[in-house]
């Protein structure tokens, strides 16, 4: 996959052997890295909750942050009981 020269700058820096090391602090960083992230799931898909857990722990130990935060910069929608997920398009 191409990234944009933004995306590199992030992942260079935050990213080693596609694992995250540090979330960015800045919200610009932190949003180009969900972007990112993002991309490992499909549109017009849906994902239980346990199958974006085993998707964002192959980015990072603490996969319920990433989780949290896709959802609330809004690049997952989570049903109201929480039994499933997907991709919005940006």
């Amino acid at each position: 996959m191409e990234y944009s020269a933004e995306q590199s700058e992030v992942l260079e820096r935050h990213v080693k052997e596609h694992n995250i090391i540090s979330i960015p602090r800045k919200l610009k960083k932190k949003v180009v890295l969900l972007e990112v992230i993002a991309n490992d799931f499909s549109m017009n898909k849906s994902y239980t909750e346990k199958e974006v857990n085993t998707i964002l722990y192959n980015w990072y130990d603490d996969f319920v942050i990433l989780r949290r935060y896709l959802v609330d910069y809004h690049f997952l929608k989570r049903e109201d009981d929480g039994s499933l997920y997907y991709k919005l398009d940006k």
